[in-house]
């Protein structure tokens, strides 16, 4: 399948949802066969092919502060250990289970980490250096009983996954003020899916408009 190309959205514009919403309404429904909105989720692009600064990413998601974001769809889900030109993705740390309904009950989703490597240069051979690329890998519990009963399309795939892969600001974003919630009224409602796992501050309100 030929790339499709990524979307550029409009200026003051970004496309960053929840986890929780990156599962429900983009990996889901593509796993499902159903439909997903193009141009938001890149498909048809191997993240492993390129080094990471090289990938499609969309202008809107481009920061000064040196921040990267993207999405992307691919039909499995990766090696603990993967190489990619000019370095190698190691995945680190213990998945994240995200449960149906309130939270409890069966995991429908997984969430892994991911990080970029290159060979060191300082050290000898099998010396790695982590950059600050870094990846959160998303993928279904094929095996929950929500899906055991639900009725793929004929485009289904439940093993696909979707990526991102990006880079933490270069300088983490001053808190808000006192006066910027009482302009705002209160601190943004959509967090980040890297904010969700973990990775990086919580950008202001004001300066940052939700599409979807």
């Amino acid at each position: 399948m030929a790339p499709m190309p990524v979307l550029d959205l409009p200026p003051g514009y970004v496309f960053r949802p929840k986890a929780r919403e990156l599962i429900q309404h983009y990996l889901a429904p593509k796993a499902l066969g159903g439909y997903v909105a193009p141009g938001l989720v890149a498909e048809g692009v191997d993240v492993f092919s390129a080094a990471p600064d090289a990938l499609p990413f969309s202008r809107s998601h481009r920061r000064e502060n040196g921040e990267v974001w993207g999405y992307f769809f691919a039909a499995r889900p990766a090696g603990e250990r993967t190489p990619a030109p000019g370095g190698c993705w190691l995945s680190y740390g213990p998945e994240k289970a995200y449960r149906g309904g309130s939270g409890g009950g069966e995991a429908v989703a997984f969430r892994r980490k991911l990080a970029y490597y290159v060979a060191s240069r300082d050290g000898g051979g099998g010396v790695w250096a982590r950059t600050p690329w870094l990846m959160a890998e998303y993928r279904l519990n094929k095996g929950v009983a929500a899906f055991r009963c639900a009725r793929p399309g004929p485009e289904a795939n439940m093993d696909c996954v979707v990526r991102k892969v990006f880079t933490k600001p270069a300088v983490p974003p001053l808190p808000a003020r006192s006066s910027d919630v009482e302009t705002t009224g209160s601190k943004s409602n959509y967090p980040s899916a890297d904010e969700e796992a973990g990775y990086s501050g919580e950008e202001q309100a004001r300066k940052r408009a939700r599409w979807a």
